[in-house]
């Protein structure tokens, strides 16, 4: 049994550690988002292709991040960790010199795979090192630390790539991964493995086939807005999702030792704070993903001043994130918060469907302080309401759950976002390329797409309404 860190400045080192490794895997998860013209140009190809140096990133992260912390969860954490920020500076080297864009595509994969191994093993690292009157703090600093990573990704593409290249984005991870095995190394306890678990109680069939079951619903609606409904390769991707979601299932209530127990989510609170926290994130993520393009063609700016602009989010979230989770802590009610946060991400959606690049900087501004403030409020209590509200036991699976649920959400917002907006953008039933697409059609498909979000929104306020506070 893993011994609780007492002495505060240890404490503060190991969520430091955490921290850095978490908003490195965040960052990466964006960076590219300002950089994909250049990029398309730098390689001769579409739009459509380019993101997949998004999508594939987050696919690796989603799809691994549970398999990891079951891994981890067997007593191999820190090596883990630490193995993790190895292979995402090995993949980030390749990418920033990767001569053709299926090299790209393959280090994107092996960058995902090591983001997957550090943000799986940090909330993990925190339950069993930490306080428990801690955690809301712990994770506080977690959940601020993947958002504004992925927040601000965006921003320092957009300088990087002004001024450098996009090669340069990728090139910068290498002294900060360097630092953070060191680091890390240092910091964290020495693994205590559990020697009554071995790895052939893993269950790989199930972990293959949950990540298939990511990849083919992800490519049915990367594919949607290209194709009809009644295409044979979408119809294709459907019955392909559908079947391997079925297997999954079918495998995690009949073997011995699933690879996610299932029955967690027969909790009908644990479920609906889950599901609560994961329409934020994709509305966050969401609109994250359309603010470069809204910034760059409706409002005109440089692709500096857009990145600029986009650290506005992070920023207020830098500020208030660990304040609130503290404060949660502290009256430990969680429901006031998450109900707020949510609130405010209906606000901000709706703020959206109505400003026009006409307006100027400032209404925007405000849109971007709501942003941040919706989730410096709502990250820490809402992801210490998902562990509260797992079974007894399930403690680790929950914060497992959390973490890929960041990056799940980040997956589904930047795929079901760019979906709505090339739907809402067609012109005579044909997709149309960025480059040929007016403002006035850029905003309203910007408007219909933030449209949607607020009724994911509004949804969100009522699941996080239902659930009482843990007793």
């Amino acid at each position: 049994m893993s011994s609780v860190i007492t002495d505060p400045f240890r404490q503060k080192l190991l969520l430091g550690a955490m921290a850095l490794g978490v908003v490195m895997d965040g960052v990466d998860g964006a960076i590219v988002n300002v950089a994909l013209p250049s990029m398309a140009s730098y390689f001769s190809t579409d739009t459509g292709t380019i993101a997949w140096v998004i999508i594939t990133y987050l696919l690796m992260m989603a799809g691994l991040l549970l398999v990891f912390g079951k891994i981890a969860d067997q007593g191999r954490a820190k090596f883990l960790f630490l193995a993790g920020f190895a292979v995402f500076t090995i993949g980030s080297a390749v990418c920033g010199v990767a001569p053709s864009l299926e090299v790209l595509l393959g280090a994107r994969a092996l960058q995902g795979t090591g983001a997957a191994m550090i943000a799986a093993v940090a909330p993990l690292l925190c339950i069993r090192y930490l306080p428990k009157d801690m955690l809301g703090t712990a994770f506080g600093v977690i959940a601020a630390a993947a958002s504004i990573g992925f927040a601000v990704g965006p921003a320092i593409g957009g300088v990087i790539t002004q001024y450098l290249s996009w090669h340069w984005i990728f090139l910068i991870n290498i002294p900060i991964g360097i630092v953070g095995v060191l680091f890390a190394s240092r910091v964290i306890p020495a693994d205590e493995e559990d020697r009554g678990r071995g790895a052939a109680s893993f269950d790989y069939l199930g972990a293959i086939l949950l990540f298939a079951s990511m990849v083919f619903w992800v490519f049915t609606l990367e594919e949607l807005p290209a194709r009809s409904a009644a295409d044979s390769g979408i119809l294709t991707y459907v019955i392909l999702s559908l079947v391997c979601t079925a297997l999954f299932v079918a495998r995690q209530l009949t073997t011995k030792d699933p690879f996610l127990n299932i029955r967690i989510f027969t909790s009908w609170q644990f479920s609906a704070v889950l599901v609560a926290f994961l329409l934020i994130n994709i509305v966050f993520t969401g609109i994250l993903y359309l603010l470069p393009f809204y910034l760059t063609s409706g409002m005109q700016f440089d692709l500096m001043t857009c990145g600029l602009l986009l650290l506005v989010p992070p920023a207020v979230i830098a500020i208030t994130s660990v304040p609130f989770g503290r404060w949660s802590d502290k009256t430990g009610r969680r429901r006031p918060f998450a109900i707020i946060a949510c609130a405010i991400v209906a606000v901000y959606s709706a703020y959206f469907t109505v400003v026009s690049p006409e307006y100027g900087i400032v209404p925007l501004l405000f849109g971007f302080i709501l942003m941040g403030l919706a989730f410096g409020i709502g990250s820490a209590p809402a992801s210490t309401r998902i562990i509260e509200k797992a079974p007894r036991g399930e403690e680790s699976t929950a914060s497992s759950i959390v973490m890929t649920i960041v990056y799940f959400a980040g997956m589904l917002g930047t795929a079901s976002y760019a979906a709505i907006f090339t739907l809402a953008t067609r012109e005579a039933g044909a997709v149309v390329d960025f480059a040929s697409i007016s403002c006035a059609t850029l905003v309203y498909g910007f408007q219909v797409a933030v449209g949607a979000g607020l009724v994911l929104a509004v949804i969100a306020v009522i699941l996080s309404a239902i659930v009482p506070d843990a007793e």
